[in-house]
């Protein structure tokens, strides 16, 4: 990877988690109405490093575009503006973030930010005219003093004054020498000279330089010490900032001997340095690329692998070695702490995710008229990287379905008794390997008649109505180009929605079902896997073939008895058990494999749930747990199945042979 690679890694990673954070801020500030000092202060200083470091990027339209934002807060910092003005400063703030993440998805895709912002951008500066012309100078007041406030300074002939400035950044702030770099792009306009001591901010070892003593600015200004002071003061994880007035120009040799100062001054200085480094704590995070993570989590998977093949090698168990069985547990062991700590290092909290759902929910409420707010409970959570980049989509569109077909309008919520602002809880908890997620409205909850009627209408049920359960007329709603809305809007009406997110969760080794309460509104329970590499799984024998079964969906198994089985008029045989009836699916029938266990007596069920129904597989036997490392089909095997889903992966068993892990969601139909 080339510096610029680097580096543009690093922009894009920053000013994402930027913008995320002032989309977090806008929603506060518009939940109460105003915005105080502090929340101004903070959307400034965001805007301000997304200016700086888009300019250094050469990145012209989004430096335009911030820097009127920040103008506009610049304001702000100044003067209260007028109630009636906040909506329309988050709307520009809003759609100006949708915009900037468009030109970050371009540098994502290899392309280049290279969108007319101009509209908006012209936009925000017009209302910053009408905002600075028309307001009344009773509705100002002061919210922020300068940083630091100086007496004037001497100047030379030509009304310029000579600063010298040294910048130290906070311990482990990372990243020192763009940080520098992004101060000095932001004195450009304000100084005829800059100056800076190490040169070469970018060069090879100015990072650590800059990192241990930081770095000197020389610089040639009009501008009073206050001004100057205070644009250095606005950048991220400073630590201090020592100014000085110089009496005369400073020509190649005062540089130079700047430079033989600062030089010994970083000798005598680097033992007082190094013992107030030994006096903080140090950070205890780092930023690790993604793909390393995955090699990693690879490399693992291998290792749980060869570990299995080595000590279930049937050769060697049959020595009976006590010592090897010793070692052989100790490795496993080591194995499994290994396994945990890089899971754990993949895990991050799903709040990210769950609070860019407060946008989804803000955006619907304004544009089809209906007051809703988002309730987040558990998004302390954690899951793995992978299932949380895919995770963001389907919540998105069960939302959206929430917004639009749960909630009422505000009269119809009054009278039916209820608050007029509906509420959307997104909650999210562990439940053994799985997290479970919910989306709960307070809305009308779904029709089962209606839903039932359009299945009809769709072909999609073919049996009496009067029969249909509440569990399987709820599950229509993700079926594909079902709707119960008549008329398509820009949210719904084409089906599309809730087919998405099945299928996403599906991709996800995770399954979804949904409840309803008529008049008190509808939950949609999302269960995932905490990581997609591994999974615990039952090894199950079927004729000469070897199978695997996802231990969290097996409910129980058991040896069946002759007179619990019976036969439905077509034929289909089913188990009673505790009062329920259960299909049974036989797995050397589905596969066409050969077998002499085909008595259910001499065999083994599996009772399996999935998110639509409970049904017993029948195998000839149990072979034991173990971890699996999920590995995809090949392609040539996937072409073979084609759009059947009953096959979820494939993993190597200890004797090197490989074995299917089925996939129990498809597997039934």
């Amino acid at each position: 990877m080339s510096a610029n690679d680097s580096i543009l890694d690093v922009y894009l990673y920053e000013n994402s988690q930027l913008l995320d954070n002032l989309e977090s801020l806008l929603l506060v500030c518009e939940k109460s109405g105003t915005f105080t000092s502090e929340q101004i202060a903070d959307i400034f200083r965001i805007l301000h490093t997304i200016k700086g470091a888009s300019a250094m990027m050469n990145f012209d339209n989004i430096t335009s575009l911030s820097h009127a934002l920040e103008d506009l807060f610049g304001f702000l910092r100044e003067h209260k503006a007028r109630k009636k003005d906040y909506r329309k400063i988050s709307d520009f703030v809003f759609n100006s973030v949708d915009v900037i993440k468009a030109e970050f998805e371009k540098i994502q895709s290899s392309g280049l930010p290279d969108g007319d912002l101009s509209q908006i951008t012209d936009n925000v500066r017009a209302f910053y005219k009408i905002l600075t012309s028309s307001r009344d100078d009773s509705e100002l007041e002061e919210t922020q003093q300068p940083a630091y406030v100086a007496p004037p300074a001497a100047s030379d002939a030509s009304g310029e004054h000579h600063y010298k400035a040294h910048v130290t950044f906070q311990k482990d702030s990372k990243m020192e020498n763009i940080r520098a770099l992004g101060i000095v792009k932001s004195l450009e306009k304000l100084c005829s000279h800059i100056e800076t001591i190490p040169s070469d901010l970018l060069g090879d070892h100015s990072d650590d330089e800059i990192t241990e003593n930081g770095f000197d600015l020389i610089m040639l200004s009009s501008q009073p010490v206050n001004v100057i002071t205070s644009k250095i003061k606005e950048a991220f994880f400073l630590k201090e900032c020592h100014f000085e007035e110089l009496p005369q120009k400073q020509d190649d040799v005062t540089v130079k001997d700047n430079k033989e100062i600062n030089a010994k001054k970083s000798k005598s200085d680097m033992s007082a340095i190094n013992a107030e480094v030994s006096h903080n704590v140090k950070q205890s995070y780092m930023s690790v690329n993604l793909n390393k993570l995955d090699a990693l989590m690879d490399i693992v998977g291998e290792i749980v692998i060869t570990e299995s093949t080595v000590t279930k090698n049937p050769e060697v168990l049959r020595l009976g070695l006590d010592s090897f069985d010793k070692a052989a547990r100790q490795l496993r062991k080591l194995t499994d702490e290994l396994q945990d700590i890089v899971m754990a290092i993949r895990m991050i909290p799903v709040s990210a995710t769950f609070h860019k759902m407060e946008r989804i929910v803000r955006d619907m409420s304004n544009r089809i008229g209906k007051q809703a707010e988002l309730i987040i409970i558990g998004e302390d959570t954690e899951l793995d990287k992978n299932v949380i980049d895919n995770l963001s989509d389907p919540l998105m569109h069960i939302i959206r379905n929430a917004m639009d077909h749960g909630l009422e309008p505000a009269d119809e919520r009054v009278a039916a008794g209820k608050d007029p602002r509906g509420r959307i809880t997104l909650e999210a908890h562990n439940s053994g390997s799985d997290v479970l997620i919910s989306v709960s409205d307070d809305g009308r909850g779904l029709n089962k008649e209606a839903l039932i009627e359009k299945g009809i209408s769709k072909g999609l049920i073919k049996k009496n109505p009067a029969e249909v359960t509440d569990k399987e007329a709820y599950s229509l709603i993700f079926a594909p180009g079902f709707s119960t809305k008549e008329k398509v809007t820009e949210f719904s009406g084409r089906g599309v929605g809730m087919d998405v997110a099945m299928k996403n969760i599906k991709k996800l080794g995770g399954a979804l079902a949904v409840d309803s309460k008529p008049g008190k509104g509808m939950t949609v329970q999302i269960r995932i896997p905490l990581t997609l590499a591994i999974i615990e799984g039952m090894l199950v024998r079927v004729g000469g073939h070897v199978f695997i079964v996802p231990l969290l969906s097996i409910k129980e198994s058991f040896k069946p008895k002759m007179r619990d089985i019976a036969k439905d008029p077509d034929g289909n045989e089913m188990i009673t058990m505790r009062g329920k009836c259960y299909p049974i699916l036989r797995l050397h029938k589905a596969y066409n494999i050969d077998t002499d266990i085909t008595s259910f007596e001499n065999g083994i069920l599996i009772i399996l749930e999935t998110q639509t129904l409970t049904y017993c597989l029948f195998v000839d036997g149990l072979i034991g747990e173990q971890q699996t490392v999920v590995k995809p089909l090949p392609v040539y095997i996937s072409r073979i199945l084609g759009s059947s889903k009953s096959i979820a992966g494939c993993t190597i068993l200890g004797d090197g042979s490989v074995s299917l892990i089925l996939d129990i969601n498809g597997l039934m139909s």
